[in-house]
């Protein structure tokens, strides 16, 4: 009897050990939940990457998952691409695939919270972030900012907006202004919503695409029609990209660790605030004042200034007229114009009535000197 209370009081103090062990676990089951970014969120952190070319973003954002790598790829190669280096560093593919890139690079190395943050959030939600993508490629496009130019095709097909290389073996990285391209008046007379540098290499690297009807980023190798079919022929097909080991695209579920409080808080502030790129308005909530404000209306509807000043002057006038006094006048309320004339006509009436001024014999209604 004794040794079965024994073993149960033993069973009991196992059990609450285990539940005490786990609970930690479960709790970081469910973060994932807590920490998800909303739609607003998630556009304001893929604003300046959505316009990307859809090979590109293919890979830049299964590498923001290894921003470690990212880091230590921008270090090594220092703003150059340097084949033999890249293909013998132990990075993943996706990371090798950017390092061809360095602009890009370096901006995603040098912002290691807001990488780290695309990262978790594809992590997280997938599905989200390719409805974000859209939805900014949509407003960009509808505000004829998005449109096919000789580095780059723009297709929608099924509601989805595609981008695709133009040409042969170069594929060109956009610059734009996030508060002009998603602006619902779209950009100012003359002004360009996208820029595009040199056109850089298409290679091996560029090995991955979107479904985005379907599974989203997949890897091609190098076998399919349009922009990939293209390309084929001046591919140099090696192990290092084209290989069955990537048929499944790896991200680095990790990532999700990472604490980038500061930055959720400072990026939830910018939403709340209205500091963000507000697509369901389609314009820059920040000017929102500026931009749906009409002038034109705030003066009809506010007091007109010269209307009051020749109304203002007019009664001043008469009754300085029937006085006799000399008035001084407020200039912060009158037309200068009109006091200037009003004065004239004083001056030139006391001294007409003395007899000392001739009227011009080319004003209005005048024939000539006055005769005595």
């Amino acid at each position: 009897m004794t040794r079965t209370i024994s073993r149960s009081i033993l069973v009991l103090i196992f059990a609450s050990f285990i539940v005490s062990s786990l609970s930690p676990f479960a709790v970081s089951i469910a973060s994932p939940a807590a920490t998800k970014f909303s739609d607003k969120e998630l556009d304001e952190l893929f604003a300046p990457i959505a316009l990307y070319a859809d090979p590109l973003l293919a890979q830049v954002i299964p590498a923001a998952t290894f921003v470690d790598q990212v880091v230590q790829a921008n270090k090594t190669l220092k703003g150059s691409v340097n084949e033999k280096t890249i293909e013998k560093q132990n990075w993943d593919v996706s990371v090798k695939s950017v390092a061809h890139y360095p602009s890009v690079l370096k901006m995603m190395a040098e912002q290691k919270d807001w990488t780290t943050a695309i990262g978790q959030a594809y992590v997280y939600q997938s599905t989200d972030v390719m409805k974000s993508i859209q939805r900014l490629r949509a407003l960009a496009k509808g505000n004829g900012s998005l449109v096919t130019t000789s580095e780059q095709t723009v297709t929608e097909s099924n509601g989805y907006i595609t981008i695709v290389p133009a040409q042969p073996k170069y594929i060109y990285v956009p610059v734009y202004d996030p508060q002009v391209v998603y602006v619902s008046t779209g950009p100012s007379p003359g002004a360009v919503a996208l820029a595009f540098g040199a056109g850089l290499a298409i290679g091996a690297w560029l090995n991955r695409d979107w479904h985005w009807y379907g599974p989203g980023i997949y890897y091609h190798g190098w076998v399919g029609v349009g922009w990939i079919g293209v390309n084929r022929t001046f591919i140099h097909v090696n192990h290092y990209y084209v290989n069955r080991s990537f048929t499944h695209v790896s991200v680095n579920r990790t990532i999700v660790n990472r604490n980038i409080t500061t930055f959720r808080g400072d990026l939830n502030n910018r939403v709340v605030t209205g500091h963000h790129y507000d697509i369901n308005r389609g314009s820059v909530s920040r000017d929102i004042n500026r931009g749906n404000v009409n002038r034109t209306n705030i003066n009809r509807t506010s007091v007109n200034r010269s209307s009051v000043n020749r109304r203002t002057t007019t009664h001043t006038n008469t009754a300085a007229r029937r006085t006799g006094t000399n008035t001084t006048f407020n200039r912060s309320n009158i037309n200068r114009s009109s006091i200037n004339n009003s004065s004239a006509r004083q001056t030139q009436n006391r001294r007409v009535s003395s007899g000392h001024v001739r009227r011009s014999s080319t004003g209005p209604g005048n024939t000539g000197p006055r005769k005595r």
